[in-house]
């Protein structure tokens, strides 16, 4: 059995686990079990460096997200304020979040995608202090990510989801808050793609950062009236069957690796005043 196959497999047994769980009447209780699978996935196959809990995030002014299906965090220098069913953290050690699905219509994709927005908007840009035997970095924390993931559409297609994502994200103004994956299992994934028409080049489009400074760079130009890149984004749809799960868990790993977070300041959540820590590597 070679890795694809292996992978399939997984994706089928989570499947089965899902029409199990639909013999739970409580809503609750169903929600719970399908996020309960992917995280118990999670926790036992990505790198011991990434933590993966449900719960809320909490930033240094005091503003609390909403309740978070999947948060992957930095397990190595990422406090948990508080750990009951649900835990707390502060929102410097957050990678990105995961909201899942059962059904993902177009409401339920809504949904998701102002869950991400919301979370999106908490996520601080202060620069943080590294020094070196050599010399002090001034750096900035990368943006976070957020995915949704279902476990099967509601009576739709990827391609209908692709057109409530293209009208999602022409709502939303700030191109921080979009969504950066949407993986739909035994169906398929939709992703963005950068089209570099000038290098005669695409490539996936995942990182947040990267997809900032594309659309920012675009905008700097049109106000200065410089020739517009030759350049476009656009949504991709793979319909990968039973290889989804196998290629959402790749791209996952993509995501986290680009990614270089904060070390949680604590001492500013309790007074704001205090001076930042300066990290030594």
């Amino acid at each position: 059995m070679g890795l694809k196959d292996l992978f399939a497999s997984i994706e089928m047994t989570m499947l089965a686990k899902f029409k199990e769980s639909g013999f739970i009447q409580h809503n609750g209780d169903k929600g719970e079990n399908r996020e309960e699978l992917l995280m118990d996935f999670l926790q036992k196959h990505l790198p011991s460096r990434y933590g993966v809990t449900k719960g809320e995030v909490l930033t240094q002014s005091g503003q609390r997200s909403h309740a978070i299906d999947i948060i992957i965090y930095d397990a190595v220098n990422c406090p948990i304020l508080y750990s009951g069913k649900t835990s707390i953290l502060p929102m410097e050690g957050i990678y990105g979040i995961i909201e899942v699905k059962s059904s993902l219509s177009k409401t339920e994709f809504d949904d998701a995608a102002k869950k991400i927005a919301s979370f999106k908007e908490l996520a601080p840009r202060d620069l943080g202090v590294i020094q070196t035997e050599e010399h002090v970095t001034l750096v900035r924390p990368s943006r976070p990510f957020g995915i949704v993931l279902g476990y099967q559409l509601a009576g739709n297609s990827l391609e209908s989801l692709k057109q409530n994502w293209q009208a999602q994200c022409a709502a939303v103004h700030n191109v921080n808050y979009f969504v950066n994956l949407i993986c739909v299992l035994g169906e398929g994934l939709l992703r963005y793609e950068h089209v570099d028409f000038s290098a005669g080049e695409k490539h996936m489009l995942l990182d947040t950062d990267e997809f900032v400074n594309l659309v920012l760079t675009a905008h700097k130009r049109a106000t200065n009236n410089e020739p517009e890149l030759q350049s476009t984004l656009r949504i991709v749809i793979e319909g990968a069957k039973d290889a989804t799960f196998g290629r959402f868990f790749t791209y996952l790993l993509v995501m986290l690796t680009k990614m270089k977070l904060k070390t949680p300041e604590l001492g500013r959540y309790i007074d704001p005043d205090m001076p930042i820590t300066v990290m030594k590597v």
